[in-house]
This record gives C-alpha cells, sequence and structure tokens, in this order.
C-alpha cells in the first residue's frame, strides 16, 4: 500500500492506460490487509526546538544510524538522505522535518501494533538522549516562518506554489500532522462505496481524533485547526469533490478529477522539473515539451492529489489528526471495523446517508471548531461518533470470525470509546495542559512524548 512512488518509464499512450492503474489494484476479499501512516515532530528537549536535517543531533543522523543498525535503505537525492525502505515500509520528511512511517501491508491491527512497537524501539535507539518526538495534529508552539524546511526539491516546489492557492499551506506544509489508514478494494463498485462511506462518516471520524486546538502559542478555540488549514491550502487539489456524494460514479470520474489538477512536478534522471500552471490532462495533450508523458509522472501526480478520501491502488483516509500510540492503533482499527464488514459499512453509511453535500461539507466545518458539540441532521456529532463506535466494533467481531482471530481488535477501540464516552477530546487535554502550565513547551512534549 504505502511506500515511495516507483520509477516506471512506460509511456502513456491511452486514457483506458490510466484506468487500468486502478483496476490493477483489485485485491481478493481473502487478501485485504491494512497500511498505517503516522506522523511524528521531532523535538529537541532542552532548546523545545525542532531538530533540523544536519547535525550531530539531526534527522540525518537518525537515518544513518537506522541504516547501520537496523537495515533500513536510505532514499537519496544527490548527496542528501531524504528517507528510508526496508520491505514494504517507508520512513519519509515532510516539509517542516516531520518524520513519517508509511507502514507495510498487515492483515490484522495485530500486526500495525507490532510494527508500531518495533518502529518506536527503533527511534528510541537511535535518536540522541535529547530528542523527543511527539505527535498532535499541529504543533503547538512555532509559526512555519521559524520552521527550517526540509531539503527535498518537491517541498522547494510546493513552497513556492501553494501559499497563492492558500492562505494556510504554510501552516500545512510545516506544523501539522496526521495518521492515515489504507485499505484495499475488490472491485470499482466495492472502491466507489468505500470510498463514499468513509467521506460521509469522515466528520465523525475527525471529531474523534481532534488534537489540534492551538496554533502559534495561542488557543485557538478550534477542536481540529489542522483540519480547518487544509481548508484554505488549495482548493484544485483538497477537499470534498461533488462527484464522490453520487451514487453512479467510477474509476473515470476520479480520473478526471486527477487530470484536470494543476502538476507541481515531473522526475527525469533524479532531477524533479517544475511543472507548475498546467494540469495533467494539459500535460498529456501536447503540454509535456521534450518530455514524454509517463507511468511515473502520474504516480507522481497521484501523490500531490490531497482530496478527504483518496484513490490510489487502495483507498486512503486522510480526516484524523496525529496523535499518541492508541490513536495510531484506533485509526486502522476503527475504519477496518467499519469498511471490512458489509454489514458495518451499510450501517455507518446510513448514518449520514442522503445528507446535501453542501450540508455535509458545511458539518466538517462544524467539526474542526466544535468537535462533538457539532450538530448533525439528528442530533449531535457526539451521538452519531456513539453509533459508529459500536458499529465498528460490531464489524471487527464478525471480521475475526471470517479470519479466524483468536483476539479480535476491539480492544484497539477502547481509548477512543472512552473519548467519545466522556465527550473530552485530546484536543481538549492539550488545551487544558497548555493552559495550566503556561505554555511550558518542555514539560508538555514530556508529557506527550513517544520516548
Amino acid at each position: 500500500m504505502a511506500g515511495v512512488v516507483d520509477d516506471d518509464p512506460t509511456p502513456i499512450e491511452s486514457r483506458d492506460q490510466l484506468l487500468a492503474y486502478f483496476q490493477e489494484g483489485a485485491t481478493p476479499r481473502e487478501d485485504r490487509g491494512v497500511g498505517t501512516e503516522h506522523e511524528k515532530f521531532v523535538f529537541l528537549r532542552r532548546e523545545c526546538g525542532l531538530v533540523t536535517h544536519g547535525g550531530a543531533e539531526g534527522i540525518e543522523t537518525i537515518f544513518e544510524r537506522l541504516a547501520e543498525q537496523y537495515d533500513w535503505e536510505p532514499i537519496w537525492e544527490g548527496d542528501i538522505m531524504i528517507g528510508m525502505t526496508r520491505g514494504d515500509a517507508a520512513i519519509s520528511l515532510e516539509p517542516g522535518g516531520q518524520f513519517e512511517l508509511s507502514g507495510g501491508i498487515k492483515k490484522t491491527v495485530h500486526g500495525t501494533s507490532d510494527e508500531l512497537d518495533e518502529h518506536l524501539r527503533e527511534l528510541e535507539d537511535v535518536a540522541g538522549d535529547d530528542v523527543k518526538m511527539v505527535s498532535w495534529g499541529m504543533n503547538p508552539f512555532v509559526d512555519p516562518e521559524d520552521v527550517p524546511m526540509m531539503p527535498k526539491q518537491r517541498y522547494d516546489i510546493m513552497r513556492a506554489y501553494l501559499p497563492a492557492r492558500g492562505k494556510l499551506a504554510p501552516w500545512m506544509m510545516k506544523t501539522t500532522c496526521t495518521i492515515q489508514a489504507n485499505f484495499d478494494y475488490m472491485s470499482e463498485s466495492d472502491a466507489t462505496d468505500l470510498m463514499q462511506t468513509a467521506l460521509l462518516v469522515s466528520p465523525i471520524v475527525s471529531a474523534i481524533f481532534a488534537n489540534s486546538p492551538i496554533r502559534d502559542g495561542e488557543v485557538t478555540g478550534m477542536q481540529s485547526d489542522r483540519g480547518y488549514i487544509w481548508t484554505e491550502t488549495d482548493p484544485d487539489r483538497t477537499g470534498w469533490p461533488d462527484f464522490m456524494y453520487r451514487d453512479d460514479w467510477g474509476y473515470g470520474d476520479y480520473l478526471d478529477f486527477l487530470l484536470d489538477i494543476p502538476m507541481f512536478f515531473i522526475e527525469r534522471e533524479g532531477r524533479l522539473i517544475p511543472k507548475t500552471g498546467q494540469t495533467f490532462r494539459d500535460y498529456l495533450n501536447g503540454g509535456s515539451g521534450r518530455y514524454e508523458p509517463t507511468m511515473a509522472d502520474f504516480k507522481l501526480h497521484l501523490s500531490t492529489a490531497f482530496p478527504e478520501i483518496r484513490l490510489k491502488q487502495y483507498v486512503e483516509v486522510r480526516g484524523a489528526d496525529g496523535g499518541p500510540a492508541e490513536q495510531i492503533l484506533g485509526l486502522p482499527a476503527l475504519w477496518k471495523g467499519i469498511l471490512y464488514d458489509d454489514s458495518a459499512r451499510k450501517r455507518a453509511r446510513d448514518l449520514l446517508d442522503g445528507i446535501d453535500p453542501d450540508d455535509h461539507r458545511q458539518l466538517f466545518h462544524d467539526v474542526y471548531r466544535d468537535g462533538f458539540q457539532a450538530e448533525g441532521p439528528d442530533g449531535t456529532v457526539g451521538e452519531l461518533a456513539d453509533e459508529l463506535i459500536e458499529i465498528s466494533a460490531d464489524g471487527l467481531r464478525s471480521l475475526a470470525d471470517e479470519q479466524n482471530l483468536d483476539v479480535d481488535e476491539t480492544g484497539y477501540l477502547r481509548p477512543l470509546r472512552q473519548i467519545v464516552t466522556s465527550r473530552r477530546t485530546l484536543a481538549d487535554e492539550l488545551r487544558d495542559m497548555f493552559l495550566e502550565t503556561g505554555g511550558d513547551c518542555e514539560r508538555i512534549v514530556d508529557e506527550w512524548a513517544f520516548f
């Protein structure tokens, strides 16, 4: 599922070729898996500042130690180490140095739990004594101007382009973290049903995982400021596309959405070549200059589209703020119970099925501000979250029987159920600690750090 965009030099010769890319992603029911991605801020505790790429305690040193001690393979951009791979997992850097693990494909969340434990043990072993890793939806302490940009070509191009498209794009790039989960689809109809169901219930999931109430040292009154920031990043490539609310859409509609998104770049011989100012459709229709459009170009372009629910050769759900380990495991468990069990998927869909698309988009905004107190069509989002947790738990129990699991995956929902039952989010916890400590960065980082 998650991983590094591969270098496929196959020329693009037809629309059918691009549609076939999605068709080839179909996975038999018995082979479906779960992938989990999560980002972390990397702090120097003594200064409560962010770790830079270079230096004795920098990101590159962490990479070098992972390669030497734990067999991770470096990813190079010129002579700069910008990421790592091992098996079907990858480590990458977001623009502000957020440290991301794109996990391997696991049959169960138990496998994800083992992967997370291993990842955190390795990081604790190789990071300097003063390095702390922590995840919230947003770094509460910094302005993006104070965050050094990671030395990756793609981020230089994005930094030059995105601020003209959305006033909060620099905040998204440098100050936010998320947890994402990836799911297989069995066919085109399964993919569209899975994606539409996920889109409908995503505001509820965003409320459960809300964890970004502070921006640059100021309490904002938001539950998920990260979610709101994405709405002010780039309207061409983010949000909730109209076609996803229709019952008759398919791969062709998603492809048209992609083709009409302005490009960032293509890659040739290890160098990124800016292509801002033209859509991918323009690029295919004679705007490629001296470069022949390839499937590698298409796959790279796919990675620069950021709708709430994203289609690749799997489906990616993107609506959760970053958080501690129990949230990293709770997210794939919650979504697995909803999306992989047929009865649970229908019940989840029914929670908001038939909602007007404009009302649904407004619900996202209301959740970003008010969390569980936001009003849905038939009650509060908190009440909907009560139902969604139970739907997922029923789905996970059914899937445990189907997969012959000795231990089902409902235990990963317990921290989420506590949040929903109490109506007290991680955003509430972080806001209260921030106010009680007077914004003491060192104390807050210590309290929330993975290690």
